[in-house]
């Protein structure tokens, strides 16, 4: 089972045992990205085809999400198999909670996963309309994020989102 993931750099020839996790498309670009996985008895690399933007590991949902420039890719983290993906996503930001929550943001929402597949994101309420959200810290269940309100860029804003009931408030 991987436990610890890690974004690295191209690795050299044969410092790991490899795995592309590559989808046809003829609007792939031509960078890629590499996460280092930890399991018990074995440390092994990914490719992915994107630029990397981010991923995050949830033993409580039993996945690992990785987030390029060209996909989404969605891991099970017991068979190291690709269960899901999504095309060029608009996904700009990626976090997992002390809890194992997968969190999303695209600048302009903010998204759960509440189970392994794609279809299993769901928004969650914002309580202004919001511009470059940025997930900032965690301090202990709460999410420091940073934005701007939507349509005024001079209004810097800081959302508290409880890791534990959803809600986010002004802070």
């Amino acid at each position: 089972m991987i436990y610890r993931i890690t974004h690295i750099e191209q690795p050299y020839s044969g410092e790991y045992e490899e795995k592309i996790y590559d989808i046809e498309s003829s609007w792939n670009s031509r960078d890629w990205s590499w996460i280092k996985f930890e399991e018990e008895l074995s440390i092994w690399c990914g490719e992915f085809r994107g630029k990397y933007r981010g991923a995050a590991l949830s033993e409580k949902r039993g996945i690992v999400v990785v987030l390029t420039s060209d996909y989404m890719y969605i891991l099970d983290i017991e068979t190291k198999d690709m269960i899901d993906y999504e095309e060029q996503p608009s996904y700009t930001e990626i976090t997992c909670t002390p809890m194992g929550d997968i969190f999303l943001s695209d600048g302009y929402g903010l998204y759960i996963f509440t189970g392994k597949k794609i279809e299993s994101l769901n928004s969650i309420f914002l309580p202004v309309q919001v511009d470059f959200l940025k997930f900032v810290a965690y301090d202990g269940k709460m999410l420091k994020m940073s934005c701007e309100e939507f349509r005024n860029c001079s209004n810097q804003i800081t959302l508290l989102l409880d890791c534990e009931s959803l809600e986010v408030m002004e802070g």
